[in-house]
């Protein structure tokens, strides 16, 4: 049985990406950002859930993405911080997270 990405509230950020085809753009560049990424995202405490045509063996489908294409970031407490139909939310992704008040204490952590 699929869990809810709910269960990953207050031990994860998460990013959710839904996309048709593993051939989109949104899909490639996802998995290009997180091969370059690697420390910092592990530093932010990120993970990435990927939803392909609305589904995903692991988890069921969050209503925000019904029917729905792009990527999100969802902060621990499960809210939505930001959304875009592309890959343009990966610029500024970092800064954002590391905006946020429960990030500042993480920074003094950091590995990266």
């Amino acid at each position: 049985m699929a869990k809810q990405i709910s269960e990953l509230n207050w031990k994860k950020r998460l990013v959710v990406i839904s996309f048709e085809k593993k051939v989109d753009k949104i899909f490639l560049s996802t998995q290009k950002f997180i091969r370059e990424n690697e420390c910092s995202i592990n530093d932010r405490n990120l993970e990435f859930i990927f939803y392909e045509k609305f589904k995903n063996s692991e988890y069921e489908a969050p209503n925000f993405i019904f029917n729905k294409l792009g990527i999100w970031l969802l902060g621990y407490d499960g809210a939505i911080k930001d959304y875009s139909k592309d890959d343009k939310i990966y610029l500024g992704l970092f800064s954002l997270i590391d905006s946020m008040p429960l990030r500042k204490n993480e920074m003094i952590n950091d590995k990266c």
